[in-house]
């Protein structure tokens, strides 16, 4: 018996549905980062913290988010959608550090709501597949297009971080792709899938609302359509095409409804809270006002860093693709078209239509799967199959946009902007990746020994993606594509797989969660070194900071370092006892030495306020003497644990006359959550009247744990040395 026989019965009973969304929810899962690195991201996971530890909307003040709302409490501006699918993963993440407690349990409940982006862009992936069969595309096709969406997309490095894209990517596509099912169909139960799906759509991010109308006229000119083509009488047809309006809107009405309940009960007015606290539609002419859209035009077409296309490579065959699409079916291409414009034309009318610092154009990541759906026509059009140059450019296209994702994929876009100071460009990041700035659970650099280390939970999604892969190639090569297979078949293989794969996650990556943490610092500590050899000082300053603040298990080195490079004068050296020389504090908050964390022999300054209740400890230094109308540098080190409470841990200078007059507080430092240790630095003028200083160190109106080492008042301090 041939040995492909088996091979080729086993493959006939999976599903290609299934190993699509296992490749790559697998593929995803590997290149997780594990961490919310941007604002407008905690604040979503803080409003699903909230419902979960204390069924509220509103959530913990803090330095930057402070929006007050209903009764002066703390709101998100954002919508709701991406807030209710984060909430089941942080229960997850809430549930697990039970067993596999972290120093800081936010750590472990990040990592488990990050999951929730492989999930949404894995099943996008399948809705790919789904969709170009509808289309009309063979399966070999379909899967090749899923392929194409999943790998040499923008889709690839999203899924990574936790950003809505991957959840507007996937309504946006679902909502088209239902649409094309009730043509082919005439099942209202589409329909409802299609509203369902805009309506969430909507409800995630409000501004698309603005693709409504063109989903609108399709669902109504698809029925008209549908139902001319059954030889229905006029009146019957117009009836019919308002019950299918009916049930498209209904699920589309009943979560604006609800997203208006929302913000009502946030800020007392359903007509803010649509990402922003004023009217959206005021809002909007605020951007357009604001815009520039010949520049955003040829930005997002032609720039080196923000360009679509340098981004997508594939996307440029759409060019060849698309007039296909218009020869043999208009409607879809029209739709598709309409879509992809007004959505653009939104992008270009902003004053921020690059996106920000994020990977790529971020605001066009939801057109990918659209415009990849194009590409079919042309794999299936004669022309291409007998034409070697049109292959073999389909496959340079597709290597390059591979390429171009797995650089999005190991990078850190906030370790970047911090390192230096602009956003993430491709060449950017290849330039930096040299140095070993790479951001992966899974695989690490060590500081000495062997130059790389591999987590074992890699080998076990390794295996897996390679067993899913060869499944998948080996369907494709011999057309042998499974798409209606049966759904208890589906069900079983994708509850072996996970279950395999989940369970390597849980021994390998969260319960030793912390010494991932660690190893993921260690990998910033290498490149730092590397930087600095290479004599890119300013650069690797940052990245020892970056070092430290997540954790690394070398904070000595990277402190003697960091002072290598950022030196600082010797000057009055403050010791604990100096700090401690005026104490004020409320029940259960406590000062003393720490000779464990110290970074001096004379031991660190420690406050602590335990449990979670708010309470203030503050904590007055020794007056110094100094001189009027000098400047003055106070620095040191510091670093923090827990500190969630409603306000912040600070450091203050406070200066007067010397008997209490004409007195001045100029806060140097204020810091929340958990860092690892971290430099403060600030020079200050002293007034004319000015006689002492005083150093202030505070935990305000919050609970945790703050150190505080190595604190020097420099007079006339050298400049520091110029970086950008």
């Amino acid at each position: 018996m041939n040995l492909s026989e088996p091979w080729l019965k086993l493959t006939q009973k999976i599903p290609s549905q299934a190993t699509l969304f296992l490749f790559f929810f697998s593929l995803y899962l590997f290149s997780m980062s594990g961490a919310i690195a941007y604002g407008d991201e905690i604040e979503k996971y803080r409003v699903a913290q909230s419902i979960v530890e204390r069924q509220e909307f509103s959530f913990r003040p803090t330095a930057v988010r402070n929006i007050a709302g209903v009764e002066g409490r703390t709101f998100s501006l954002y919508e709701l959608g991406q807030t209710l699918l984060q909430v089941p993963f942080y229960a997850a993440g809430k549930f697990l550090n039970t067993y596999f407690p972290t120093a800081d349990p936010n750590q472990l409940e990040m990592l488990v709501v990050g999951f929730l982006n492989p999930l949404l862009s894995a099943l996008a992936c399948v809705i790919v597949f789904e969709t170009s069969r509808v289309i009309g595309f063979r399966a070999r096709t379909a899967l090749t297009l899923a392929v194409m969406y999943g790998l040499a997309s923008m889709a690839m490095p999203y899924a990574r971080s936790y950003t809505r894209e991957p959840l507007l990517a996937l309504t946006l596509l679902l909502a088209v792709g239902a649409l094309f099912q009730f043509e082919k169909t005439r099942a209202y139960s589409w329909l409802s899938i299609a509203g369902l799906a805009a309506g969430y759509l909507v409800f995630s991010k409000f501004i698309h609302a603005i693709v409504l109308p063109f989903l609108l006229i399709y669902a109504a000119l698809a029925a008209q359509r549908v139902y001319r083509a059954a030889h229905l009488n006029i009146a019957a047809v117009r009836q019919k095409m308002g019950i299918a309006i009916l049930v498209f809107l209904s699920p589309i009405l009943v979560f604006l409804v609800v997203q208006a309940i929302y913000s009502f009960a946030r800020f007392g007015s359903v007509l803010v809270g649509y990402s922003t606290k004023v009217n959206p539609l005021e809002w909007i002419l605020f951007l357009i006002v604001q815009s520039q859209p010949h520049i955003a035009t040829l930005g997002l077409l032609f720039s080196p860093e923000k360009s679509f296309f340098l981004y997508n490579p594939l996307a440029l065959l759409c060019f060849l693709s698309m007039p296909l699409w218009w020869q043999q079916h208009k409607p879809q291409a029209f739709l598709i078209l309409a879509l992809v414009s007004i959505e653009f034309l939104a992008v270009i009318t902003r004053p921020d239509w690059d996106g920000g610092t994020w990977w790529g154009p971020r605001y066009l990541v939801q057109l990918t799967p659209l415009l990849i759906l194009s590409l079919g026509f042309l794999l299936e059009s004669p022309r291409v199959a007998a034409s070697h140059f049109w292959r073999w450019s389909v496959r340079a296209l597709f290597g390059l946009s591979v390429g171009i994702q797995m650089l999005g994929v190991v990078s850190n876009e906030r370790d970047f902007l911090d390192v230096t100071g602009e956003g993430i460009t491709v060449l950017g990041q290849l330039d930096l990746l040299r140095y070993g700035a790479l951001d992966s659970l899974f695989i690490y650099l060590l500081p000495t020994g062997s130059p790389v280390n591999i987590n074992p939970a890699s080998l076990a999604l390794g295996l897996g993606l390679l067993a899913l892969g060869a499944i998948l190639y080996y369907q494709w090569t011999r057309d042998n594509i499974r798409a209606d297979a049966p759904r208890l078949s589906s069900l079983a293989l994708i509850v072996i797989v996970l279950a395999v794969e989940l369970g390597a996650l849980l021994i390998w990556l969260v319960a030793p969660y912390s010494r991932i943490l660690a190893a993921k610092a260690n990998t910033r500590f290498v490149a730092a070194e590397r930087l600095a050899e290479a004599g890119r000082v300013c650069e690797a300053r940052v990245m020892y900071r970056l070092a430290l603040d997540h954790g690394t298990t070398l904070q000595r080195q990277a402190i003697i370092r960091y002072e290598q490079i950022q030196v600082r004068g010797q000057g009055i050296v403050l010791t604990t006892d100096d700090l401690m020389s005026g104490i004020e504090m409320s029940n259960g908050a406590f000062p003393e030495k720490d000779y464990v964390t110290a970074l001096t022999p004379e031991g660190t300054l420690r406050l602590n306020i335990p449990g979670e209740r708010d309470a203030t400890i503050m904590l007055v230094s020794t007056p110094i003497q100094v001189t009027p109308n000098t400047r003055y540098e106070l620095s040191g080190w510091w670093k923090m644990l827990n500190v969630y409470g409603t306000h912040y841990a600070s450091i203050a200078l406070y200066q007067d006359n010397g008997n209490w007059q004409h007195g001045k507080t100029t806060d140097i430092a204020s810091l929340d959550e958990t860092h690892g240790w971290q430099p403060f630095q600030y020079i200050i003028t002293t007034l004319p009247t000015t006689q002492r200083l005083m150093v202030k160190v505070a935990l305000w109106q919050t609970y945790g744990t703050v150190w505080v080492d190595d604190v020097r008042l420099v007079a006339n301090p050298n400049p520091a040395p110029a970086c950008k």
